[in-house]
């Protein structure tokens, strides 16, 4: 399953997450961050299609695009897309525990002068091109969709710099999986401000 999982939208901003030496930002919004790139995944690999009235989970091609497990959880219950990424027990450690069992991503040695964990990106000029093209997006019409997907979370995600908007075509052209891509666009900054409001509380 690692060839899958290797190229999906949700991979690729796990390793925005983390710094040059692999370490994870270790951000509670990460979690977040991450289970609205899944629900586009599902999206995109034909796994989620939105309807009229209601959105149709496809169990089997999530387990073909690698995540079964994704598809089973966000379905438990009746509860919807929305309070699945507010309120999912997947996130950041758990996804990355699952790269490395899947050989996408490799754990760093321990050593002294590394005590936290740390992982090993094999795609990380992949990654390095996402980052920089994130700080400066530029329409070329030759962007995968996962790509794409990538230029809209990291926006709202604070992972090219100040978080923003993306701009208006990353959504547009991800065509008739917009709608997953603008469900994470519009509640990420939502649950941000709210996390904000809440520690600002605590002080």
């Amino acid at each position: 399953m690692s060839e899958p999982l290797r190229d999906l939208a949700t991979t690729r901003l796990a390793a925005l997450c983390l710094n040059r030496r692999g370490r994870p930002r270790g951000l509670t919004f990460d979690d977040y961050m991450l289970r609205s790139a899944l629900i586009v995944d599902l999206a995109l690999c034909g796994a989620l299609d939105q309807t009229e009235d209601a959105v149709e989970l496809d169990h089997a091609r999530a387990a073909a695009a690698g995540l079964g497990d994704v598809a089973a959880q966000a379905d438990e219950g009746d509860t919807g897309l929305q309070w699945w990424l507010d309120w999912g027990r997947l996130g950041f450690d758990q996804w990355a525990g699952g790269l490395v069992t899947a050989g996408v991503w490799r754990l760093r040695p321990w050593s002294p002068w590394r005590p936290l964990r740390s992982y090993l990106d094999d795609e990380r000029d992949r990654t390095e091109a996402d980052r920089v093209s994130g700080r400066s997006p530029v329409r070329d019409g030759d962007r995968s969709p996962q790509g794409l997907a990538v230029l809209a979370i990291g926006a709202v995600g604070g992972l090219f710099g100040p978080v923003h908007e993306p701009p208006p075509w990353v959504l547009s052209d991800l065509g008739e999986h917009r709608w997953a891509a603008d469900l994470a666009v519009e509640r990420l900054p939502e649950l941000a401000a709210s996390m904000r409001g809440i520690a600002r509380a605590a002080d």
